[in-house]
């Protein structure tokens, strides 16, 4: 797919792409380190063109990772707890469960906001949106990164009785990173934000920082030796553990 190819090229990162319902649309990984394995699995039934990317990175000092990047259908909540039901359910690894879900999270919202987004998907002519999905994702305890969101994030598509950033035109909540049950991988507090794609698309860009914890409780096996001092030699963002840069002395 050129413009992915072109990205990834320009950004001197490996990528996997599988196609959707044109050879222009689906999802795809991004990653700066090596692709290790990757397959396309077909979720709900074999009429369903929505699918879920499932991506294994080799992260140095900290071994695989597993991507699940997916999206679900945009109009229909029963069909997409048959696609989210079928994700999980076929997985038996712990991963990262990333892309865009296309339900909301009843917490997200007061009983005031959550009506004017009933009423306002209604002006529209938008189905009355659900909360299924992440009601059953948090039940089979799913971990969603946005609770790890730092005081300092930036703040893009925020309402009033909302206590989280809208990822959509709508303002609403809609693209989600979440870890899976039991997971090594766990969201590094703070870290958590939502950046505007500044046009590029309908949806805004949803970061967060994860570290592997290993099976003795130490975080980010590394190999190096035990005993290192670290000192900080550079802070460009005082909220943000991407502004600290480290040396071994």
């Amino acid at each position: 797919m050129k413009p992915l190819s072109d990205l990834a090229a320009a950004l001197g990162m490996n990528y996997v792409f599988a196609e959707s319902w044109a050879p222009d649309y689906g999802n795809a990984v991004l990653s700066k380190w090596p692709i290790k394995r990757w397959k396309v699995q077909k979720i709900a039934n074999d009429e369903d063109f929505r699918n879920v990317l499932k991506a294994t990175i080799d992260v140095p000092w900290a071994g695989e990772v597993n991507f699940d990047c997916t999206q679900l259908d945009h109009l229909n909540e029963n069909w997409r707890m048959k696609q989210i039901s079928a994700i999980t359910q076929s997985n038996d690894s712990p991963h990262i469960l990333t892309g865009g879900l296309n339900s909301l999270n009843a917490s997200d919202y007061s009983p005031e906001r959550w009506m004017d987004i009933v009423k306002y998907y209604e002006d529209i002519g938008k189905p009355t949106p659900k909360v299924e999905v992440m009601k059953l994702l948090k039940r089979i305890e799913y971990i969603d990164s946005k609770d790890f969101a730092g005081e300092c994030e930036p703040v893009v598509n925020i309402a009033k009785g909302q206590n989280v950033q809208g990822t959509c035109k709508y303002g609403t909540r809609v693209d989600y990173i979440l870890a899976s049950p039991d997971s090594p991988y766990k969201f590094v507090p703070g870290s958590y934000s939502v950046i505007s794609s500044k046009g590029t698309s309908d949806h805004q860009i949803v970061k967060v920082d994860i570290k592997k914890v290993s099976e003795n409780g130490r975080e980010n096996v590394t190999g190096r030796p035990r005993n290192l001092k670290q000192k900080i030699i550079r802070i460009t963002n005082p909220c943000s553990m991407q502004g600290i840069w480290k040396i071994n002395t």
